[in-house]
C-alpha cells in the first residue's frame, strides 16, 4: 500500500504506508543493536541479558513453524491484539527458556525462568493476556519480558507474511496490522519520512510528521529531548491529549533498532512522565505494574 506524499521541497512520490518485518532477522538485529548499546550504559548488565533473549528470538523464530490456517489471514487487522494469541508462541517460550538456561543473570530473572517452565498452557495463557493488556501484577514482572518476547515471535513471523495484503489505515495510534501500540517512531534518513514501529509485530507505518499519533493534532505538539544527550531521541509531545510518542533519528544513528533503543534512552520517558505527559505504546521486554508503560 502507498500514498502520494508532496513535501514543500517537491513530490517524493509514491511512499509506502506499511514496511513489514523481517522475521528472524528482526530479532537478530535487535540483539546485535543491544549488545552494542551495554557497554558503558548505566543499565548495560540488564541491556547485555536482552541481547541474549532477543539471539534467543532469533533462533526460536527460525525453528517455528505456523500453522496452515495461521498463514490464512483476514483483511483489516489481521493480527488483531484482542484475539487469543497464535498457538505457537509457547512453543516460542520453551524455546527461548532452553536457549537461557546455560546463560548467567540474576537470581529473579533465573526464578522467573523456573516458573514460566513449569508453568502449564492455561496460566500461560492467561499471563500472555495481560502481557499484551499491560495489566500486570508486581509479582509478575520478572516473567513479563520473556512471555512478550516470546508473544513477539509468532506476531513477527506473521506479519512478514502481510506483504501486499489489503490493510486498511489506522485511525487510532494502534498498529493497522495487529493494533498493538507502537514502541517508538522512526525519522528516516535522506527523505525525513516518519514511520511508527509496532511493539508487537514490528510492523512499520507511515505518519505524516508534525501530529500527534493519538489526536492527529498538529497544533500543540512540543519536541522534549535530554539535555547535553546525543539527539538520537525525542518525545513528541502533545499538550492537547497529554500522550507522547518517542521518535528515534535514524540518520543520526543508522544502525538504531526501535525497540533497542527505545530501552537504551529510558531517560528520557522518565524526563516526560515527569512533565505530566503517557506513553503512546509499550515496549514487551520492559514490564511495569499496573498497567501500561
Amino acid at each position: 500500500m502507498s500514498e502520494l506524499q508532496v513535501a514543500p521541497g517537491g513530490d517524493l512520490g509514491e511512499v509506502a504506508y506499511l514496511r513489514a518485518p523481517a522475521g528472524p532477522e528482526r530479532f537478530r538485529r535487535r540483539a546485535q543493536r543491544l549488545a552494542a548499546l551495554a557497554p558503558g550504559h548505566a543499565a548495560g548488565d540488564y541491556l547485555a541479558f536482552l541481547a541474549l533473549v532477543c539471539e534467543a528470538q532469533a533462533a526460536a523464530a527460525g525453528a517455528t513453524r505456523l500453522s496452515p490456517n495461521g498463514r490464512d489471514l483476514p483483511p483489516g487487522r489481521p493480527l488483531d491484539v484482542a484475539a487469543p494469541p497464535p498457538a505457537e508462541w509457547r512453543a516460542a517460550l520453551s524455546s527461548i527458556l532452553a536457549s537461557l538456561e546455560p546463560a548467567a543473570m540474576p537470581g529473579p530473572a533465573r526464578e522467573a525462568l523456573r516458573q514460566l517452565a513449569a508453568a502449564g498452557a492455561g496460566p500461560l495463557d492467561e499471563l500472555a493476556g495481560r502481557v499484551l493488556s499491560g495489566e500486570l501484577g508486581a509479582d509478575e514482572l520478572a516473567r513479563a519480558p520473556l512471555v512478550g518476547a516470546a508473544l513477539q515471535v509468532p506476531y513477527v513471523l506473521l506479519a512478514a507474511g502481510v506483504g501486499a495484503m489489503p490493510v486498511a489505515r489506522a485511525g487510532d495510534a494502534g498498529c493497522p496490522v495487529c493494533g498493538f501500540g507502537p514502541v517508538a517512531g522512526l525519522l528516516l534518513a535522506g527523505d525525513r519520512l516518519r514511520y511508527l514501529s509496532c511493539g508487537l509485530c514490528a510492523s512499520e507505518w507511515h505518519l505524516t510528521r508534525l501530529q500527534c499519533a493519538v489526536c492527529r493534532q498538529a497544533d500543540q505538539v512540543a519536541y522534549l529531548a535530554v539535555e547535553g544527550g546525543d539527539g538520537v531521541a525525542r518525545a513528541e509531545a502533545c499538550h492537547r491529549c497529554h500522550a507522547y510518542t518517542k521518535i528515534l533519528d535514524v540518520e543520526k544513528a543508522p544502525r538504531l533498532e526501535p525497540a533497542a533503543d527505545d530501552l537504551a534512552t529510558l531517560s528520557l520517558d522518565l524526563l516526560v512522565a515527569e512533565q505530566g505527559f503517557a506513553r503512546t505504546g509499550r515496549n514487551l521486554l520492559l514490564a511495569t505494574a499496573g498497567g501500561a508503560s
